[in-house]
């Protein structure tokens, strides 16, 4: 290539330079000195794409000119200019994928490693329905497993009534998601009560903290009764085994998110849920009807590892009619409400703290005719792609006669 040829490339590069330096400069500063003047170039779409262009273009060139020579570069030349005539195309992919134009993944956005999805143990929420606590991006496209189990153990003794047991509460299910927004799932949730294994542990755990037993070194290990007394005279009315109160039923969980990858808006979810028995608690109800409930769940990301949740619930029991002539009488609905905290530690841990309020469901008797309130202290471990392990442990707070003295929650979805 002979010198003249030279340098009036040469020029022809110095001439497409200084085009790129001048528009650059006049849309959005100085470029090649602050590389945020490109991100705030988006704001401005000509000059977005003409700075983009640029630092890319000269990145580019000089490289084709040190390695295969001007003839290369020219053709480059030629490339570039019907991309600038596409620009709108160009830019809108490079948005997508650039590292200037960063885009969360929209399920998680507000969604981190979720909340501790631990149903109500409280002793009058554990014969019927008790409402699954969902929040947006739970469900995730495609399917998934579910499988989750607390183990409870309840002490709870008033004049009017004597609780000494255990409870084993079981789901497992299947969800399917849509897409991000519509998703479903199938769970079969069991409750089996027996005698107090814990009762022990729990016991020398009072001791060492000179906690008050409140009568339980009174009694023996490994009870599992219910017992009701008349509160004036506390002469025995009747006493029954704690496995009257097994039950099991099948749920339908119907979720739809309305918003899920908004920086400046929390995600928001609707769902409902109906649950058809297939054992009833026969000291409650005698009678199989459909209990539905329906739900609102809140997800916002904060912080960079700082998430919030709520939820706010209602359930309504039917077959209700005939249960004053039962031992124990239930209220025909119920309103549930929860908060949580979480802290992701890294990717793949999250410490979480929750409460859990449910407005009582059981009248006449003192003590179980109050609100539960419950507290969860747990960990979530991501153990791959979609695979999450929620560890926890429950305790009741305020009101101690209608919710566990103490509990300890798995979960598993994969």
């Amino acid at each position: 290539m002979s010198a003249m040829q030279n340098n009036k490339t040469n020029a022809f590069v110095e001439n497409q330079n200084a085009f790129f330096r001048t528009r650059v400069t006049h849309d959005c500063g100085t470029f090649e000195q602050k590389p945020t003047h490109l991100r705030r170039c988006c704001k401005t779409l000509p000059g977005y794409k003409i700075g983009l262009m640029h630092s890319s273009t000269l990145r580019f060139q000089n490289f084709l000119r040190l390695a295969y020579g001007q003839f290369f570069a020219r053709t480059w030349f030629f490339i570039q200019a019907l991309y600038i005539q596409k620009r709108n195309a160009l830019i809108l992919l490079i948005c997508l994928t650039a590292t200037v134009c960063p885009a969360e993944n929209s399920t998680d956005l507000n969604y981190g490693m979720g909340i501790l999805n631990i149903r109500s143990q409280s002793i009058a929420q554990s014969f019927r329905l008790t409402l699954p606590l969902v929040i947006p991006g739970d469900i995730k496209p495609g399917y998934q497993a579910i499988a989750e189990t607390t183990w409870s153990n309840i002490w709870a003794q008033e004049k009017s009534y004597l609780l000494d047991y255990e409870m084993l509460d079981t789901t497992l299910g299947i969800s399917y998601g849509f897409n991000q927004q519509l998703g479903m799932a199938v769970m079969f949730d069991s409750r089996t009560y027996f005698g107090g294994k814990m009762d022990g542990l729990i016991q020398e755990f009072h001791d060492l903290l000179n906690i008050d037993q409140n009568g339980r070194d009174d009694h023996a290990h490994g009870r599992a009764v219910i017992t009701r007394f008349d509160p004036a005279t506390g002469a025995l009315i009747h006493e029954n085994p704690a496995h009257d109160l097994n039950n099991s039923g099948l749920n339908l969980l119907v979720n739809y998110t309305f918003n899920h990858d908004s920086t400046s808006m929390p995600g928001v979810n609707l769902y409902g849920v109906a649950r058809y028995p297939f054992q009833t608690a026969e000291l409650i109800n005698q009678k199989k009807g459909v209990d539905l409930g329906v739900g609102l769940g809140l997800s916002k990301k904060w912080l960079k590892d700082f998430y919030t949740y709520g939820i706010l619930g209602y359930t309504l029991y039917t077959g209700q009619a005939n249960s004053r002539k039962l031992p124990v009488v239930l209220k025909d609905h119920q309103f549930t409400g929860l908060f949580a905290m979480a802290y992701t530690l890294s990717e793949n841990v999250a410490l979480l703290g929750q409460y859990l309020y449910s407005t009582p469901v059981i009248e006449g008797i003192h003590g179980l005719d109050k609100a539960s309130h419950e507290v969860h202290l747990g960990v979530k471990l991501r153990m791959g792609k979609k695979s999450v392990v929620g560890i926890s442990i429950i305790e009741n707070i305020i009101t101690m006669d209608n919710s566990p003295d103490f509990a300890v929650h798995f979960g598993l979805i994969f």
